[in-house]
């Protein structure tokens, strides 16, 4: 399917924005105004069933949410132009399957909160808040939406509920330290020191397994770094575009 999408239709290289579970596009709103005056084209996508792009129904995995993004590149018109992508979350973990599937199309990759292993109880607690506490929540949206409250949280709760709920239970379950993967592109990773999903430990550990890595912590961040800590946030976005494009180690 086609997924509704930022342009801002300029001639540069491409930066691809992808948010994460339960989020959009808007996220990156910062990181858009910081670019904003740099001849970078920016892409930003909203997923199936997150921001402004519907549910089409139907269950929908990891390759499916990647056929989503190569039919959305194709008809942008981008499928030859080797891009920058910058994914938060499950966005950093569509943005590194993509890599692999697609090494031509990639020419860097920040990938921000990966969740290299994610911890079991985690996932029973999102199995749980999936249920009948969000059902709730989803009934109180309008409420919601009108309370002084972080973006992301609004972002979330506007979220399709099915969509999310595939995406806990089945994409994000891989173990990138059992089975590392086979990017050849420069990689920067970067977590916030209190992330609770992406464990700054385990994306530590994956920093050391990984060829061509790079590792940031942010120290007063939890898992939305773009919105908790901004300036320090763009500053690592600046610092990695500004590094050269070459096939060395960058640890």
């Amino acid at each position: 399917m086609i997924l509704s999408f930022y342009d801002n239709k300029k001639n540069g290289s491409i930066i691809l924005f992808i948010h994460g579970t339960a989020s959009a596009n808007d996220i990156w709103e910062k990181q858009y105004k910081l670019l904003s005056k740099s001849d970078y084209r920016i892409i930003g996508i909203d997923l199936r069933g997150h921001g402004k792009s519907v549910n089409p129904g139907g269950f929908c995995t990891l390759e499916g949410h990647l056929n989503d993004l190569k039919e959305t590149f194709d008809y942008i018109g981008i499928d030859n132009c080797p891009m920058t992508i910058i994914g938060h979350s499950f966005g950093a973990v569509l943005a590194a399957r993509f890599a692999e599937k697609y090494p031509e199309k990639v020419c860097r990759l920040l990938l921000v909160s990966l969740p290299a292993r994610i911890p079991k109880i985690l996932f029973k607690y999102y199995n749980w808040l999936l249920g009948k506490p969000v059902e709730y929540l989803k009934k109180k949206i309008n409420l919601i939406l009108k309370l002084p409250i972080k973006k992301h949280y609004k972002l979330a709760i506007s979220s399709d509920l099915d969509v999310v709920r595939a995406i806990v239970r089945n994409s994000l379950q891989r173990d990138f330290l059992a089975q590392v993967p086979k990017i050849n592109c420069p990689v920067y990773l970067s977590v916030g020191r209190f992330d609770y999903v992406a464990l700054k430990s385990m994306v530590k550990r994956l920093h050391n397994e990984l060829p061509n890595s790079n590792y940031k912590v942010f120290n007063w961040a939890s898992h939305n770094c773009m919105e908790e800590v901004p300036s320090e946030f763009n500053q690592w976005i600046l610092s990695a575009l500004a590094l050269p494009l070459i096939q060395h180690s960058i640890r």
